[in-house]
């Protein structure tokens, strides 16, 4: 499942209040009351899971708006990953999640696309915005899969 190219989303949170300059976006300012999911696709070399390793790896070239969030000096985690596997769905997970959260942060990871965001915000728990992914999920009928983050350590490629 990993292998495959695919579309996942990201699960994070962060400890305390968070600014960050996000290249072309400015200065972002991430809220730790709130639960934050990131749309992405990986369809390029190395598929899901090489696209997921390098977001977890902390000290990396800033290369995606996601790279500033997830950045060593900031205080953000990935919580959950959610994968589904051979499907491009990107762009329709971002404009459903849109709809059904609390908010979005305009422009971030959408350069390559026509809607608003690919990361959008939630005021519940991150197990609470797991339910309802998963729940728009099953009414789609995509195959999926939640992992933590600890799946991918020590793990080789």
């Amino acid at each position: 499942m990993l292998k495959d190219k695919g579309t996942y989303m990201l699960i994070i949170k962060c400890l305390n209040e968070v600014k960050v300059n996000v290249g072309s976006l400015g200065i972002l300012s991430f809220n730790p009351d709130k639960t934050y999911v990131y749309v992405g696709s990986a369809f390029g070399p190395g598929g899901l899971w090489s696209r997921i390793k390098r977001h977890l790896t902390r000290c990396k070239k800033k290369f995606w708006h996601i790279d500033y969030l997830l950045a060593s000096r900031n205080k953000c985690y990935i919580e959950t990953i959610i994968v589904i596997p051979c499907l491009r769905v990107e762009h329709d997970l971002a404009v459903t999640l849109s709809k059904v959260a609390d908010g979005i942060v305009k422009g971030f990871g959408s350069s390559d696309c026509k809607c608003s965001s690919h990361l959008m915000f939630f005021s519940i728990t991150a197990s609470e915005v797991v339910s309802t992914i998963k729940e728009h999920l099953r009414y789609r009928k995509y195959k999926y899969k939640v992992l933590p983050p600890s799946f991918f350590e020590g793990v080789k490629d």
